[in-house]
């Protein structure tokens, strides 16, 4: 693992192939000086002598930090005689800039050694270098690490996160989208339906695609269709105005027109007689506790059946079925409205 001040630990096991050099610890000094090149030390554990561990290690130490790395991943951490591993630990690097310091800092980018400041500005200059580690850089299968997996996460979410930024800024400064928003509700309420958008970075925000025909002065909803007792949603793009609720629901509920899969999934609905289905939608800005919902005419057309009703991005439909109980409570036919009228008519009395 290369460290953040030139050290650079390779191949370490316990058993070692290299012969003891000077000192009882088993340590012999690297060649050198060499440009670019380590100065650092060989650690050999008690393994027996490899007559073939110089080639490869001597191969290592004269070529340039990064060549050793290469040297040693090449031969596996293991010397060709195949009796054990070798260890190679560089205590320090010369400065890539000015070959004279020892080096203290390593560049994220081009894995280039400095000794100051000053050289590090030096080998930004020579190099066009910007010090900024390439997330994108190539690595080898072999080479592949955790580290790197993660890496690769996040920058992915650094992309998501930076691609939904500008949407939004594009969305929130952008004069066009403003004006389109503010037509289409103006347009809503000459048709006395009270459309009200959200914030950008709301879901319905983002999903809403109703827009307005100037041409053929209509409007092209974008709905959502929920059918409780099946537990299944869809939501239709571009419907128009003036088609009836009986026509947007057929390709769904009704036995002969709607699709197979479709037609499985919402069996319950499909068996039963169209004259118990149900067509609900929520009455907006009510209190949580007292949850209220319109019931809307399948012969009349979404024009008309959304006239006079507050639509918050889009229309959300609730399919029911008259036969099945549900906690939908229709406005004007509460629960508490037949023990009400009951005490009126005592107090009559």
């Amino acid at each position: 693992m290369r460290g953040r001040f030139g050290s650079a630990f390779l191949g370490l096991r316990e058993n070692s192939g290299l012969p003891k050099g000077k000192g009882s610890a088993g340590l012999s000094s690297c060649p050198g000086p060499v440009l670019g090149a380590p100065q650092g030390l060989l650690r050999a554990g008690p393994a027996p002598r490899c007559p073939a561990w110089q080639p490869c290690v001597l191969a290592a130490l004269l070529a340039s930090p990064l060549g050793a790395e290469r040297s040693s991943r090449r031969c596996g951490g293991r010397c060709r005689c195949g009796t054990g591993w070798f260890e190679i630990l560089f205590t320090s690097f010369r400065c890539e800039t000015c070959s004279q310091e020892e080096a203290k800092y390593r560049c994220p980018r081009c894995m280039k050694y400095s000794c100051s400041l000053l050289c590090v500005k030096k080998h930004k200059l020579a190099l066009s270098c910007n010090g900024v580690r390439d997330k994108t850089a190539f690595v080898s299968v072999n080479d592949f690490t955790d580290l790197n997996l993660l890496s690769d996460y996040r920058f992915l979410e650094d992309v998501g996160r930076a691609a939904d930024a500008a949407a939004r800024h594009l969305t929130v400064h952008n004069p066009t989208a403003k004006k389109l928003l503010y037509g289409l509700r103006n347009k809503a309420r000459k048709c006395d339906i009270d459309l009200r958008t959200l914030p950008v970075g709301f879901t319905k925000r983002r999903e809403n695609s109703t827009t307005f025909n100037c041409t053929e002065k209509k409007f092209y909803w974008h709905l959502k269709l929920i059918f409780p007792h099946s537990h299944a949603e869809y939501t239709l793009k571009g419907v128009p105005d003036d088609k009836t609720l009986a026509d947007i629901l057929k390709p769904y509920i009704d036995p002969v027109e709607s699709d197979p899969v479709v037609c499985q999934r919402l069996k319950i609905y499909t068996v039963s007689p169209q004259s118990d289905v149900q067509i609900l939608m929520k009455i907006e800005n009510r209190k949580q506790n007292s949850v209220r919902y319109y019931e809307l005419d399948a012969r009349r057309s979404l024009l008309d059946n959304l006239k006079g009703k507050v639509i918050i991005e889009y229309p959300t439909f609730f399919v029911v079925l008259k036969t099945l109980k549900n906690n939908m409570v229709i406005l004007g036919q509460g629960k508490y409205l037949f023990p009400v009228l009951l005490y009126l008519d005592i107090l009559v009395k």
